[in-house]
């Protein structure tokens, strides 16, 4: 069984990438063996980042890495016999680096995980490694003297990949990883636009009833009434939160908020949720700003006038999704993957569904975007981990980057959750780049083997590129739009989902130049926030609710800044401005 294992899982090289570029050629899980084993020796004239002999090296001998981590309890993806502890990955690491995995702690939920690390901080007892949920809880291990300084051996042995994934945040996930001067964590690193939030429309009515794509709010508005009138829209035109949902990204929560409102606000020069700072460099909040009063008075309109599902912030179940996916709502707003991966099912009950993907500009004609952290968690290490520990974290990390997408594709492979200290990390940059990489094949510019770059930090740009006839039509003219009636939904569904969401979802922010990107001066929380920050999120998130559902009037909105500010707002201000400077 372990030969088996490995003959799968050695498949390092990502040209191969399952298969030639003709077509998948073997079926899943029959995937042919390299020779190709990892370095157990260092050569003395290799500086790090000239060789990978570091980065996926074997062990000499078996390094135990005891982590903590959360395991789902209704998954039922691992075969019988296996355990978090032992399991087709955990196999992998030990059989390939001679790493093994002993599990400290396991929790059920993030929940409890978070409640976890906190006493583990508190009392100095962290394993040698997991990954944290938030930078907040790597500030805090940090300022108590658990972390490890892991600038110097993540400099030699982390993967040519690794650090080429990492530089495409321009330095940010750098600074992320780093507290007080000291480098020492892995940072978790997604693709930029998950934080760039658009609108989604049906094309096709917009095209019956001969609508002009609307590029402002007002437009917005005369759209929705337009699909009301003609009863393209069923109760509603526009799709809105589920109960405990944000109608916009907040520093905490910086990316994929899916139904939310976020370009209204954006549109409207409203940036609410982050910490900004003004023309004379004082912090201020971007909830609590006259834009913001304004952009809810347009929300409550809308909600007013029926535009916006009338159970916003109730629905549960993922009501506003279903609506979406049964053809009765034309409008809803997220990230690029909301097309494609977020409402699959939408072209399954309707194949000529033309969903597309439209930025939402000021009246000025400007495009400004809020933009997310670079990542939302951190792969801690111990200060007391021995060296080989460290090593071996940094040798799990670079696997995962390298190997995930060959890992997961066998028919009997568990959840990849289950992979020990399972911290993604894309290319900041990956979307905009697939999507032009891709129109380069289909214009004939370039070919799917051009793109056969064995540890390319574009893990899937090779595939991605041999499947795309799979999905679209040969007599797609690539100059243009694609819709969605120039793809078979049905051939092969998961690429369709896939290529939609890149082509059509990511179509705004991979060719269209932004006016403003606009980052949060913080991406964590203070220590006064600590005492003050769940009150004022509760008043923040009630009083913006009540007022788009007309149960507060808009006058309350003032009165909710004096609340912000008596209630621990004030200090919390000085707590940021005095870790921003």
């Amino acid at each position: 069984m372990g030969k088996k294992i490995l003959a799968i899982l050695l498949v390092l090289c990502m040209a191969i990438s399952l298969a030639a570029c003709g077509g998948k050629g073997e079926e899943a899980g029959e995937v042919k063996e390299l020779n190709w084993t990892p370095s157990t020796e260092l050569a003395a004239d290799a500086p790090a980042g000239e060789t990978d002999d570091r980065a996926f090296k074997k062990f000499e001998n078996p390094v135990e890495v005891h982590i903590g981590t959360t395991v789902n309890p209704t998954d039922t993806t691992l075969p019988e016999g296996d355990s978090a502890a032992n399991n087709m990955y955990t196999r992998y690491l030990e059989e390939t680096f001679n790493i093994k995995t002993v599990i400290d702690w396991e929790v059920g939920n993030s929940s409890d995980f978070n409640q976890k690390v906190s006493l583990q901080i508190a009392s100095g007892t962290l394993p040698d490694s997991c990954v944290f949920t938030s930078r907040t809880y790597l500030v805090k291990a940090a300022r108590a003297g658990l972390c490890a300084d892991m600038y110097e051996v993540f400099d030699g042995y982390a993967s040519k990949q690794v650090k080429e994934i990492i530089e495409t945040t321009k330095g940010r996930a750098y600074d992320n990883a780093t507290v007080d001067g000291v480098y020492c964590s892995i940072p978790n690193i997604s693709v930029d636009t998950d934080g760039v939030h658009i609108v989604f429309l049906r094309q096709d009515w917009l095209d019956e009833l001969g609508l002009e794509v609307p590029k402002t709010v007002e437009d917005i508005e005369a759209v929705a009434h337009e699909f009301l009138k003609s009863g393209k829209s069923g109760n509603y035109a526009i799709a809105g939160i589920d109960q405990g949902g944000r109608t916009y990204t907040t520093f905490l929560s910086s990316s994929n908020n899916g139904y939310g409102f976020d370009p209204v606000y954006e549109s409207m020069g409203a940036y609410p949720g982050y910490w900004l700072k003004d023309d004379a460099g004082e912090i201020y909040y971007g909830t609590n700003t006259p834009e913001m009063k304004s952009a809810l008075e347009v929300l409550a309109r809308w909600y007013k006038d029926g535009l916006i599902n009338p159970e916003l912030g109730v629905t549960t179940g993922g009501a506003n999704a279903d609506e979406v996916k049964n053809g009765t709502c034309g409008i809803w707003f997220g990230p690029w993957w909301g097309l494609g991966y977020g409402n699959g099912d939408s072209f399954k009950n309707d194949p000529t569904a033309d969903w597309q993907a439209y930025p939402v500009y000021t009246e000025n004609g400007e495009w400004n975007v809020k933009m997310k952290d670079c990542g939302t968690s951190y792969t801690y290490i111990n200060k007391n981990a021995s060296e080989e520990v460290k090593q071996a974290i940094v040798v799990m990390n670079n696997s995962l980057v390298r190997d995930e997408s060959i890992l997961i594709v066998r028919d009997d492979s568990p959840a990849i959750d289950f992979f020990p200290l399972r911290n993604v990390m894309a290319a900041a940059d990956e979307c905009e780049y697939e999507y032009n990489a891709l129109y380069q094949v289909l214009k004939g510019e370039k070919t799917p083997e051009d793109f056969n770059v064995p540890g390319s930090l574009y893990k899937n740009l090779y595939q991605d590129a041999c499947d795309l006839y799979d999905v679209i039509s040969k007599d797609y003219d690539p100059n243009t739009q694609l819709n969605v009636t120039d793809m078979d939904v049905f051939t092969n569904n998961g690429m369709f989902n896939r290529y939609y969401a890149i082509f059509v979802g990511d179509r705004p922010y991979a060719t269209i130049p932004t006016n403003a990107k606009i980052y949060s001066e913080l991406y964590s929380t203070t220590d006064a926030m600590e005492q003050y920050w769940t009150t004022l999120q509760d008043l923040e998130d009630q009083t913006v609710l009540s007022i788009i559902t007309g149960k507060a009037d808009i006058s309350t909105f003032d009165t909710y800044i004096e609340q912000w500010n008596t209630q621990g707002g004030d200090k919390v201000i000085e707590s940021v401005k005095e870790m921003v400077g």
